[in-house]
């Protein structure tokens, strides 16, 4: 078949016609065709089918290497989107390496105290977890008498699956002089117009907010633009080694590092959830249409983590021993396997989802407690929780960083079933409630406050 039978099976949406005949198409010339390959990785996108497409847009992204720079990050960005194994990262990652600028030479003033310092940042988008934590810090470095810019690298604006070129950050009160990025031209070009404003501005240090997925945010820190640099890590770390520190937010994640031989600490995130909370009317509940809950949980973030069964089955149990109790969802994801279960069970009129993660708050405000979900506990809604000075249940496995998190010992469970009874607890007794918020309030404010971050980050710059 010819190769416009391929591209229209696409454009009909017969991905299952499509894929196969662009697979051919691609291989039997070699990768050598950029029409070919957009729309072999754009079936494959379309289609869920992620591993393939990571195999494919990183043998795509390889062969471009020494040809098309820009153009290989591109693709390499695709198989991160898809999921790439650890030694494809680390290949990436020498790449990276490859390109990366001399290292610049400290001047004496570098070691005097730090005045001016930049952070990079994929977005400012309201839901970009990173931004948030860089709006809490730019403030509390403020207070230590720290100047700040936030430069974004929009990495995720104007290419394959979001293909406007508008960015995705706007101008708000989140980072008011936020240097927002142009999405014009390739992954080269946007990325050494980033660099050169960062270098412009003259900081003594510069943070960068995000991980070897976004490949403009990695290729501006390999152009070095600051003499000191400092990657943190928010989930993965970054791959190439072009930074002079690390900051982690959790122990594991510390432990984990590729980079031992690298100055690294841990600084715990920060949430303030207290302050977007302060606006919202006394009546939520009411507002909310939940005048007759007499008690109401929370879960947030990632749906597909509150699909493990025993999660579920720990939920419907709760409703069912407690007639009045209502149990809330704010996140993202597909709710149809849960929804089913609570319809199977007859409690799901006591359910309800409230869409994405901005509606924290409102969905805080109301909840008596928390109720972490088992397959990921999600260390940024646990965080919102806590900060909202609510008791949280955590079921304490291998591995769980809530569990270091949390930090209360009478709110990490051990078993299922002691997750339920701890659960049950809280809701039938107002004081045991009380009491465990006012643990969780005190482990926040020492631990996660965002006024601490400023001061954290400038002790390991100073240790730099």
């Amino acid at each position: 078949m010819s190769h416009e039978e391929a591209f229209q099976a696409l454009k009909d949406g017969d991905l299952r016609m499509a894929i196969p005949l662009l697979e051919h198409a691609v291989r039997e010339t070699s990768y050598s065709s950029d029409v070919l390959n957009q729309a072999y990785t754009q079936a494959l996108y379309r289609a869920g089918e992620n591993t393939r497409l990571a195999n494919a847009a990183f043998e795509i992204g390889d062969s471009l290497v020494e040809t098309d720079p820009a153009l290989a990050m591109d693709y390499f960005q695709r198989a991160f989107l898809g999921g790439l194994d650890a030694s494809c990262v680390r290949h990436v990652g020498e790449i990276f390496e490859q390109w990366a600028a001399p290292k610049p030479r400290r001047k004496k003033s570098a070691r005097k105290r730090v005045a001016k310092v930049a952070h990079v940042v994929g977005s400012l988008a309201s839901e970009h977890a990173p931004a948030r934590h860089v709006s809490m810090l730019v403030k509390s470095l403020s207070q230590q008498g720290v100047e700040s810019r936030v430069f974004t690298t929009e990495w995720s604006s104007s290419w394959f699956f979001n293909t406007p070129g508008l960015p995705s950050s706007q101008p708000s009160g989140l980072v008011p002089d936020a240097v927002i990025a142009s999405v014009h031209g390739n992954f080269n070009e946007r990325a050494e117009r980033i660099a050169s404003a960062v270098r412009e501005y003259g900081a003594q240090a510069a943070f960068f907010h995000g991980d070897l997925s976004e490949q403009i945010t990695a290729r501006v820190a390999s152009h070095r633009p600051a003499s000191i640099q400092v990657s943190v890590a928010h989930a993965a770390e970054m791959e190439p080694n072009l930074f002079d520190g690390y900051i982690h937010f959790t122990t594991h994640s510390l432990a984990a590092t590729r980079h031992p031989g690298i100055p690294a600490v841990c600084i715990s995130p920060a949430s303030d959830i207290a302050e977007r909370m302060k606006g919202l009317p006394s009546n939520m509940r009411t507002l909310m249409g939940l005048d007759a809950a007499g008690t109401v949980s929370a879960t947030l973030g990632d749906m597909r983590n509150a699909t493990d069964s025993r999660f579920l089955e720990v939920l419907s149990g709760i409703l069912n021993a407690l007639p009045g109790h209502y149990h809330l969802f704010a996140g993202t994801g597909d709710v149809k396997e849960i929804r089913a279960h609570f319809h199977a069970e007859g409690v799901l009129p006591r359910v309800r989802f409230m869409g994405s993660m901005a509606d924290a708050p409102s969905v805080l405000a109301i909840a008596d407690i928390y109720l972490a979900p088992f397959l990921d506990s999600n260390d940024g809604a646990l965080l919102e929780a806590m900060g909202a000075g609510r008791p949280c249940v955590v079921l304490d496995t291998p591995g769980n960083s809530a569990v270091e998190r949390l930090g209360v010992r009478e709110l990490l469970t051990r078993s299922v079933s002691a997750y339920t009874q701890t659960a049950e607890r809280l809701l039938r007794d107002v004081g045991e409630r009380n009491r465990c918020a006012e643990r969780v309030q005190s482990r926040f404010r020492s631990e996660f406050h965002p006024d601490l971050l400023g001061q954290r980050y400038l002790d390991f710059l100073r240790q730099l």
